[in-house]
């Protein structure tokens, strides 16, 4: 599907046992942090899988929990039973905040003095604001992270940490960072940007949702446009329409054609796209443990609709950052909104891409859209999907066709070569090959590029997984997302 990189559960070594909700199994429940979680696989499992990633010119990333440890209450136990020398290595009461519940997770400071988890599994809360405490995580993530060559980090449950401790922890990592702040208030999460470079959007995602489960064709341009206006740097953020906290969106509109918007947005907007395992097979989970599907039940179909399109938009993506130095820097801005469409543009004037989302859904049939701002008078395009090309008028219209509720994503024809969309060819190109070339020439020929640059924050990434690459290394971790780093 053309990701760059690879981010796998917690790697730790978890509690062992049964609740009546479920098992101990997905990384979350951190008993040893010094010990790896034996039922992903071995030290030498995780070493082969990350120096195969490295051989591919892959990332490595690691999904990490720094907040709490976790505990399993027995039955006739309370939370004062709690055997805190059975945790590895903050083995004392000393480490974590007395017991109190969450009862406003909008209460910033409530929630990162008090505990998450339940009565049955109670996770103790560290104190992070602790010096000797934010020592022995800074000294355990520097030496994970050289270990297994991680080369990013999500951080769970970055909102529970004490924000001053983030900077310090993202500091000493010395690597990439996205740290989970489950908010959809635009002023806290961009608000978080002064202690980690990035974090997942989550005002984009309830806006997303708000478009394709609603029909609220507002919500998203206008959310696009609150947050440029508001955060230091949206194109540092992590771009996603589905985690193994949430809903699969399958779940909540099944429909294909509206999923395949979703994805079109989630990897063409601005940021680092992260693509949950599954989600290329349209899985509709809708809460735990439903929405934690194993991969492999679905054969990993590679001519599944949802994985092609992927494909597409992924190569598209990273022509357009190679015609266009200044593509993945530059910020997405609405252009169009109709009573059942969307339209956004991103780039660089003559090298933007421009699409055209539906809310309408399978069921709906052809019609035409005209809309202005897209492209220049003269300009001929190419939509990705359909490779069906069309003219800009001379008043600067495009006249686009819509059918059964499909996404369009156009791109100049003259800019194609080296693409490998479309039936243009796939070879090594950079912006020099495009800088005496005439807005409407057609060109043929181009390669896939893929980043041998460092992992940094702005080198927009895009992560996802094929298993079948990697199942042979054992360490098969319970969720893995795909991320898309483009230098």
């Amino acid at each position: 599907m053309g990701f760059d990189a690879v981010m796998i559960s917690p790697i730790v070594k978890n509690l062992e046992g049964r609740v009546p909700y479920g098992e101990a199994y997905h990384g979350y429940w951190v008993q040893d942090m010094y010990s790896l979680n034996s039922h992903f696989g071995t030290k030498q499992d995780l070493l082969d899988l990350s120096k195969a990633l490295h051989d591919r010119g892959m990332y490595l990333m690691m999904d990490t929990v720094i907040n709490n440890m976790a505990y399993i209450i027995e039955d006739g136990d309370s939370m004062a039973d709690i055997d805190y020398s059975r945790l590895h290595p903050f083995n004392d009461a000393k480490y974590f905040h007395p017991y109190c519940k969450i009862t406003d997770y909008d209460d910033y400071p409530l929630a990162q003095k008090c505990w998450t988890g339940d009565q049955t599994v109670p996770l103790p809360d560290l104190k992070t604001e602790d010096k000797h405490v934010q020592a022995m995580l800074q000294e355990w993530i520097k030496e994970t992270i050289s270990n297994y060559s991680i080369d990013g980090l999500r951080l769970d449950a970055a909102k529970h940490v004490t924000p001053d401790f983030l900077p310090a922890f993202q500091e000493e990592a010395d690597t990439f960072i996205t740290g989970e702040v489950f908010d959809k208030s635009v002023q806290n999460i961009c608000g978080y940007q002064d202690k980690l470079t990035s974090l997942p959007n989550y005002p984009i995602y309830f806006s997303l949702l708000d478009a394709f489960t609603l029909g609220n064709t507002s919500s998203l341009p206008n959310q696009v446009e609150v947050m440029k206006n508001n955060c230091p740097d949206v194109t540092a953020m992590a771009s996603f329409s589905e985690n193994h906290d949430i809903a699969r969106f399958a779940s909540l509109k099944d429909d294909m054609t509206l999923a395949k918007n979703l994805l079109t947005f989630t990897l063409l907007f601005d940021g680092i796209p992260i693509i949950y395992q599954g989600q290329e097979q349209h899985f509709s989970g809708s809460h735990d443990p439903q929405n934690r599907e194993a991969l492999w039940l679905s054969g990993y179909d590679t001519q599944a609709p949802l994985y092609k399109a992927i494909s597409t938009l992924n190569r598209l993506r990273k022509h357009a950052s190679l015609v266009d130095p200044e593509y993945l820097n530059t910020q997405t801005y609405p252009i169009y909104k109709g009573l059942s469409e969307m339209g956004f543009r991103k780039g660089r004037e003559g090298r933007q891409v421009v699409m055209v989302l539906s809310t309408q859904g399978s069921q709906s049939g052809a019609y035409t859209v005209r809309m202005m701002n897209g492209y220049q008078p003269s300009y001929v395009v190419i939509d990705v999907f359909t490779c069906k090309t069309y003219t800009i008028n001379d008043m600067g219209e495009l006249r686009l066709d819509m059918d059964k509720g499909e996404p369009r994503v156009l791109y100049p024809t003259n800019l194609m070569y080296g693409s490998g969309l479309c039936g243009y060819e796939s070879a090594n190109v950079s912006y020099r090959d495009f800088e005496k070339k005439k807005p409407n020439a057609s060109a043929s020929a181009s390669a896939s590029y893929l980043s041998s640059s460092g992992l940094t924050s702005g080198s927009g990434i895009s992560v996802v997984l094929d298993s079948r690459q990697f199942v042979s290394w054992v360490w098969v971790s319970l969720f893995v997302y795909l991320v898309l780093f483009v230098a």
